[in-house]
């Protein structure tokens, strides 16, 4: 029975010290790019590349990305004309 109310019992924390907190979360930008890295075993910086249209990744590394990202593959390689 004490578990329950120990599970229950609210947090005290300050408004400032929830907000630090929250600062220590990755972004859901930043955690994207770290899902990518993960599945492609390349660099961030090479995936924010990617992501800025600098370079293109290989077509199975496409597939990898559009796999993690569960989109379409050619959707979010479109081929430039």
């Amino acid at each position: 029975m004490n578990k329950i109310k120990v599970l229950m019992a609210k947090r005290k924390i300050t408004l400032n010290e929830l907000y630090q907190e929250k600062l220590l979360e990755p972004s859901p930008a930043k955690k994207m790019v770290d899902d990518l890295v993960k599945a492609t075993g390349r660099s961030a910086i090479t995936v924010r590349l990617w992501i800025n249209g600098k370079f293109k990744p290989e077509p199975l590394v496409q597939e990898i990305i559009a796999k993690t990202l569960n989109l379409d593959v050619n959707t979010l390689f479109p081929n430039k004309k």
